[in-house]
């Protein structure tokens, strides 16, 4: 059955590093990275967050034919209770394409989050444009962020919890795989 695997977590723990290495690995798996196709939408810079809610629309839409057609998707995409309690829509979809859901929360301490937000290098505008958010001094967003994951993960006991913490990208893709084959 195709499954839809949601990495959730903070920005810069990995998800979309994870996605595209699932994909790499797994032939006909969509990694869908709603802030890449959130960049292709003119008028992005304008308004991020009002043309991510067209990407997640225009997600939602891929993933069901994906899906559907019986291949995996794999969605790295942080959710919070702030974005969604959870996002609906897309488990919907979900159930409507026949297919499971599942969600994987990629976890970090606060140190080590910090680390790797001031270490990583974006490979496109729209990272580069949330990583000037996310370093900004003045800003408390990487907190509030934090407590809104925080809050939603309570809520989510079926979500499954990788600590990320102090290993590299092999380890946590090791851990993801080993995750994924006992669910």
């Amino acid at each position: 059955m195709a499954r839809l695997i949601h990495l959730n977590g903070l920005s810069r723990v990995g998800k979309s590093t994870l996605a595209r290495r699932y994909a790499h690995d797994h032939p006909g798996t969509l990694a869908l990275d709603l802030d890449v196709l959130a960049g292709l939408i003119g008028g992005w810079q304008e308004n991020f967050f009002a043309t991510l809610e067209l990407a997640r629309g225009h997600g939602r839409e891929l993933a069901m034919r994906h899906l559907r057609q019986g291949y995996d998707v794999i969605l790295p995409q942080l959710v919070t209770v702030h974005d969604r309690d959870p996002d609906p829509a897309f488990e919907a979809a979900v159930r409507a394409a026949g297919a499971t859901y599942l969600e994987v929360a990629l976890l970090v301490d606060d140190r080590e989050h910090l680390r790797r937000v001031r270490d990583k290098r974006p490979i496109n505008a729209v990272e580069a444009r949330l990583q000037a958010v996310l370093e900004d001094p003045d800003s408390d967003l990487i907190d509030r962020i934090r407590g809104h994951l925080d809050a939603y993960l309570a809520k989510r006991p079926h979500a499954i919890r990788l600590d990320t913490t102090g290993i590299g990208e092999d380890e946590s893709y090791a851990r993801l795989l080993k995750a994924l084959d006992s669910t």
